[in-house]
């Protein structure tokens, strides 16, 4: 049986300032279409987006994080 690697893409997000924070972000982009996982990390200013295959489209996941409140750094 074939198992596809993930991939991941860190994107660089600020205005997180806890876990709630973490956690909104989180479930927004989850919703996209192409993500696997997403880890956010207020003390880090980063959001990990875990993939299989083809790369989720990043402009959708930009825009996700604004209409949430948060910057892309």
């Amino acid at each position: 049986m074939f198992f596809s690697k993930k991939k991941k893409e860190t994107l660089t997000v600020t205005g997180m300032t806890c876990s709630h924070c973490e956690q909104s972000v989180e479930k927004g982009i989850k919703q996209i279409a192409g993500v696997d996982s997403v880890k956010a990390h207020a003390n880090a200013n980063t959001v990990d987006i875990f993939y299989k295959g083809e790369i989720p489209d990043l402009v959708v996941v930009k825009n996700k994080i604004v209409e949430l409140g948060f910057e892309i750094g």
